[in-house]
């Protein structure tokens, strides 16, 4: 399947071991743009939009290729245990879940981070994973 899921908690032990930013280590290659959604268990809106991220992911990927990379953060919630949730929230600054970001790498100025939205359409999403794939094209031909 093209979307690639991390458990939150492998996510942090990379971010300790490596000492690196979550954004830089999400989007480590220049000329990409990487489609982040982060999601929680037993959360409803994760739940309807999976199926049509596959589907995007699955249609661009093809279309694309290893130019779109597609990543699930997955963050548990045990029991109504809110704590993985509240560390993934202290890293990423999102509030809602599913929350979606799509990031490029620049040469000179490390990821940026072109679109953030919780629980978007999913014609708003395609049409911005065409234009941040398109500009991190662009930014990568100006550094070569």
């Amino acid at each position: 399947m093209p979307v690639r899921t991390i458990e939150f908690t492998d996510f942090e032990k990379q971010i300790a071991k490596t000492g690196k930013p979550a954004l830089q280590l999400l989007a480590p290659n220049p000329g990409k743009a990487y489609v982040i959604a982060i999601c929680r268990d037993n959360c409803p809106a994760c739940k309807r939009q999976a199926p049509s991220l596959n589907k995007i992911a699955e249609d661009m990927t093809e279309e694309h290729g290893s130019e779109l990379v597609f990543v699930r953060i997955h963050v548990k919630q045990p029991r109504g245990d809110n704590t993985e949730s509240m560390r993934a929230k202290d890293i990423f600054g999102h509030y809602f879940y599913p929350t979606n970001m799509i990031l490029f790498r620049t040469q000179d100025r490390g990821t940026i981070e072109y679109y953030r939205n919780s629980s978007p359409r999913m014609t708003e999403l395609k049409r911005n994973i065409k234009i941040a794939l398109e500009t991190a094209k662009i930014l990568a031909k100006e550094k070569s």
